[in-house]
């Protein structure tokens, strides 16, 4: 591999945005997986990571320092080789997360019934949301009629198969995806990969679940997804109205 200007060439995966693990990490599997994030760059889709055993060095020194630093090796890697080692290595409680999944989709399941029912969702002729304003717009022959509250949790990408949470998106705007943050706030506290990790390998179904967990966090009334040209864009709705009584 050979480094430039934050890109790495990485021999399986080509030009690629450079990160660095510890070299247990790289060759290893169910080491766990500890993440250094730079105080600058705190939504960083690959912090710098390394294994249990150098956390414990870590720890014992109080610092990085000759000794700490030769133990961990550090080798630099390309973005898709760092959440292939994250995906070998991270250990976790899953009935914790099961459970905080299944807890997720028994709250919000009655709620979005009632919102969907209450205020026609899906049989609107247009919907439109605005990152300026936060809002969700379902209209009809160009009269809005219904507008909703929202905060994205995340994009789901039908071309790379991956789920990215809202926070780790810049595209997004702050005042859309800042809840998100919390969501990954709660998944360090309990090790959670799914609730930490900026993007990983998923499916659809991961997008309705973890926007289920960021929707009972915020004591959502419903939950919605809309289409793209590469995917979909999921959110949550925290209020909604009707603007027209047509």
């Amino acid at each position: 591999m050979s480094e430039s200007e934050n890109k790495v060439e990485c021999t399986t995966h080509g030009t690629n945005n450079a990160t660095f693990l510890c070299s247990h990490l790289i060759e290893g599997k169910n080491l766990g997986f500890n993440l250094g994030y730079d105080p600058e760059k705190p939504d960083d889709l690959w912090p710098d990571a390394w294994c249990d055993e150098c956390e414990k060095v870590f720890e014992a020194e109080g610092e990085w320092n000759n000794r700490s630093e030769k133990f961990a090796d550090i080798k630099l890697v390309c973005a898709d080789c760092y959440e292939d080692v994250r995906e070998r290595n991270w250990i976790q409680d899953q009935d914790v997360y099961h459970n905080m999944v299944r807890n997720s989709f028994s709250f919000i399941e009655p709620r979005h019934k009632e919102f969907v029912s209450k205020y026609n969702a899906g049989k609107h002729e247009r919907w439109d949301w605005y990152q300026d304003t936060a809002k969700l717009v379902f209209s009809h022959e160009g009269v809005p009629q219904v507008e909703a509250d929202i905060q994205f949790s995340g994009t789901y990408s039908t071309k790379s198969n991956t789920w990215m949470w809202a926070w780790a998106n810049q595209s997004l705007d702050e005042n859309v995806k800042a809840s998100s943050r919390d969501i990954r706030a709660i998944g360090q506290k309990l090790g959670i990969k799914q609730l930490v990790a900026g993007r990983y390998a998923a499916t659809e179904v991961d997008g309705w679940e973890m926007t289920a967990v960021l929707a009972k966090h915020l004591n959502a009334i419903g939950v919605y997804r809309t289409p793209s040209d590469s995917g979909f864009t999921y959110m949550v709705v925290t209020n909604a109205k009707w603007v027209s009584n047509n």
